[in-house]
């Protein structure tokens, strides 16, 4: 009995010793696998919630996919709700900073937000990643300053030398909502196509949310321009095309990615057929296997096919991540990776950064037919 009792004793020292030097060995794991935090500021309530809100989607799916096949360096999003507005997303901005204590941070989506906080990221030694604002100004703020979105420059001339060049218009008018990104791509159009050698007949902008815009139309109807274009937001431009359609409004409409979204067909009906924009290269039909990749994980994800927020959401956390991985706590070194990025595949198109963080990457024409996009 007393060896029984000895034997028993030893083997409970044992297994306390075995038990110990596991939950050492996980807890040494665990700090190996400490998790980086960033943070996010997107519009998730409010008029614009629908929009933070898709992006968000394809955030949370790339996460998912990084931590899940990762083997180092987890990573975390803290959320934070801008409501659209800038003061909003300054006030998520400082507790980001000040409480979270995050040194990235993904956002802001719209200009106006992104244009408060890039100052301030300068100043604090945050980095600052757009996922689509588009403002010229954006460009402006230093190193820590970057987007994934073409900036209104680009996308403005690339649709002047294709209305000038591929559509053959020689005149054309300029209809914009009044807000930043679209009042700026409007004079970088205006000034790239008189400079081709066109003319920009007329010009008007209304306020965001405008219900009726028969009398302009009425007057467009009787200008010589052959293309309108209209810059603007999804609901305003699917209003202004059913108006349009009701007045026989014979002019080809020309606009922006902001209608890049199947939910126009929805609001619009067929009223928004022979509608041109400039888009990013995504295609959820892509037989390239990192689309591929993209559409079935997140179709797996959410039971839908991912639209273009969804793809830029997915984008922007991926190549952040490329670079945080690398180097996850040096800031400077997360930042020369950004600029180092060579044609990094994303499923909006190749990526590569300027010297001013802007994004460079392809653009394509889609046109509407049968209430599908396809490439014009």
């Amino acid at each position: 009995m007393k060896n029984k009792g000895i034997i028993i004793g030893v083997l409970a020292v044992a297994l306390l010793a075995i038990g110990f030097w596991w939950w050492k060995g996980k807890e040494s794991k665990t700090k190996d696998k400490e998790v980086v935090k960033i943070g996010a500021i997107l519009p998730l309530t409010g008029e614009a919630a629908n929009y933070g809100t898709g992006l968000k989607k394809g955030m949370d799916l790339a996460i998912k996919e990084i931590n899940s096949t990762s083997s180092n360096t987890p990573i975390q999003i803290i959320f934070e709700d801008d409501k659209g507005t800038p003061n909003a997303g300054i006030a998520a901005y400082n507790k980001l900073k000040s409480i979270d204590r995050v040194n990235y941070i993904i956002g802001g989506m719209f200009s106006n937000v992104a244009l408060s906080l890039a100052p301030m990221a300068e100043k604090d030694d945050v980095i600052l990643m757009s996922p689509t604002a588009s403002a010229v100004e954006y460009s402006n703020f230093g190193d820590h300053v970057f987007r994934i979105y073409p900036s209104d420059t680009y996308d403005g001339d690339f649709l002047a030398d294709f209305t000038f060049n591929q559509l053959g218009s020689t005149n054309v008018a300029i209809l914009s909502v009044d807000a930043a990104s679209t009042i700026e791509v409007s004079k970088i159009f205006a000034e790239k196509f008189k400079l081709n050698g066109g003319i920009v007949g007329f010009t008007n902008n209304y306020k965001q949310g405008e219900k009726n815009f028969r009398t302009i139309l009425q007057k467009l109807k009787s200008v010589e321009a052959e293309v309108i274009f209209i810059p603007g937001y999804i609901e305003d431009i699917a209003t202004l095309l059913k108006q349009a359609k009701e007045l026989g409004v014979k002019k080809t409409f020309l606009t922006i990615s902001t209608v890049y979204d199947k939910k126009l067909f929805d609001i619009v009906g067929d009223a928004a057929e022979g509608l041109i924009f400039s888009a990013p290269a995504y295609d959820a039909n892509s037989s390239n296997a990192e689309t591929q990749n993209f559409v079935n994980l997140y179709k797996k994800e959410y039971g839908e096919t991912p639209d273009i927020l969804a793809a830029y959401g997915y984008d922007v956390v991926k190549i952040s991540y490329q670079a945080i991985s690398k180097s996850p706590t040096k800031l400077s070194e997360i930042i020369n990776n950004l600029y180092n990025t060579i044609d990094y595949p994303g499923v909006t198109g190749k990526m590569n950064f300027d010297k001013n963080g802007d994004v460079v990457k392809q653009l394509k024409i889609l046109t509407v037919r049968g209430k599908s996009f396809i490439e014009y």
